[in-house]
């Protein structure tokens, strides 16, 4: 991964960052994190009671040397809004690419792999010989991705009473506007790729049936029933491919035909590969 540098300096960072990421589908939305990499590593276990310390599994608290926080990004207000931040606090403003805002697991995978990458120009700055921060930062992700997925399987739970619930988002759906609905798709896809990659067969069932709902209320051509099935697969290609739907559907609810039909050529040459 390639940082770049919109304020600050590569060669002589500061230690602390505002991390930002942008999203292709998404062009007015940043997403930004918060960086820091301490001079002096720490060892958090002196002060962790022990019978608290069983129960933290494998966070690194004996060499905790680099985190960001939140460890998803989360979206800001506006880039200007970081600018003047960085400005104000005197922090590196620092650029970690573009990713997909409906892949939490994917999302924090990135702010992580970042993490390492300015934790190691840190220490290449100090001209320290070794990288504890990039293994303390790794083993947090690690940690976290594993959070994620136990959070993502459910306990086993009596079966619920039959709802209207599908009946109420037929009203609600018919209510929005085009862009809401393509920005509750958007919710929607995030939910169902956090279920497929937690092996969570109920919640993806329920959410995939919210957005058959959705897709009555969508114009055909959008094929948001496309979207669904691939958006069903937890696999790299299906991942892009959903990504390409997703932005196909806000490309003709903003007119640029030219544009849609050019995903569709990238969505056929992705469609090809075995």
């Amino acid at each position: 991964m390639d940082l770049v540098f919109d304020r600050g300096d590569s060669q002589h960072p500061r230690g602390h960052a505002l991390l930002y990421f942008r999203v292709d589908t998404e062009p007015d939305k940043v997403y930004a994190t918060y960086v820091v990499t301490l001079p002096v590593k720490s060892d958090l276990t002196k002060y962790v009671p022990p019978f608290l310390a069983s129960h933290l599994g494998n966070m690194p608290f004996s060499d905790l040397s680099a985190f960001a926080m939140p460890p998803v990004p989360e979206a800001v207000n506006s880039f200007e809004e970081l600018e003047r931040l960085s400005q104000l606090r005197e922090d590196d403003l620092v650029y970690g690419g573009s990713m997909f805002s409906f892949d939490l697991p994917r999302m924090m995978e990135t702010a992580t792999e970042a993490v390492q990458v300015y934790s190691s120009l840190c220490s290449e700055a100090l001209g320290m010989i070794s990288t504890p921060a990039e293994g303390a930062a790794e083993a947090i992700g690690e940690e976290l991705r594993e959070t994620l997925e136990v959070a993502a399987v459910p306990e086993t739970e009596p079966e619920p009473e039959p709802d209207d619930s599908l009946n109420v988002n037929e009203v609600l759906f018919s209510f929005m506007s085009e862009s809401d609905k393509l920005g509750e798709l958007s919710r929607l896809l995030g939910r169902l790729r956090f279920a497929v990659d937690g092996a969570d067969q109920s919640e993806a069932d329920e959410v995939g049936a919210e957005i058959t709902v959705l897709a009555r209320h969508l114009p055909e051509n959008f094929k948001v029933s496309d979207l669904l099935n691939v958006a069903k697969d937890n696999s790299e290609r299906s991942s892009q491919l959903a990504k390409l739907y997703i932005d196909r559907c806000f490309r003709l609810s903003a007119g640029d035909a030219g544009a849609a039909t050019e995903l569709d050529a990238q969505i056929q040459l992705l469609m090809d590969q075995d």
